[in-house]
């Protein structure tokens, strides 16, 4: 599948589903110019924006974080690099692994998490994916 807005909608929706299993109530904001996709509620009334991507699994067992929006019109590309205030979470949905994974909006958020082991067996310094899929 290569339509990236068809990527969006099945990033979110996973989203939801994932944020709805774990307790969460998810809100769709009603402008789509918003610097976030939706909006999670926690049980104890703590509020979340969260910036949905979809991230297929690169050959070596990872996948990359994107800290950029791009569109393009008539005038050409544009990008958009995000700031710390414009969401919380980074929820990025991996199709191969059917996860969502959530990476706090932060300057020293991995650019990559792994799934998978590493060929030379490194542990020091990976962000494994597992650590990543709880909202905290």
């Amino acid at each position: 599948m290569h339509h990236t807005k068809m990527k969006g909608d099945i990033g979110v929706a996973k989203v939801i589903s994932d944020l709805t299993v774990k307790g969460y109530v998810p809100c769709i904001p009603l402008s789509e110019h918003q610097s976030y996709d939706v909006v999670a509620i926690s049980k104890t009334g703590e509020v979340f924006k969260l910036q949905v991507k979809y991230a297929s699994l690169k050959s070596n067992g990872t996948v990359e974080i994107r800290f950029r929006s791009s569109w393009a019109d008539r005038n050409g590309t544009h990008i958009r690099h995000y700031r710390k205030e414009d969401f919380d979470f980074y929820a990025v949905y991996c199709p191969e692994k059917d996860k969502v994974l959530y990476v706090p909006n932060d300057p020293r958020c991995p650019k990559a998490i792994r799934f998978d082991k590493t060929i030379n067996n490194q542990n020091l310094h990976v962000k494994w994916a597992d650590d990543y899929l709880k909202l905290k």
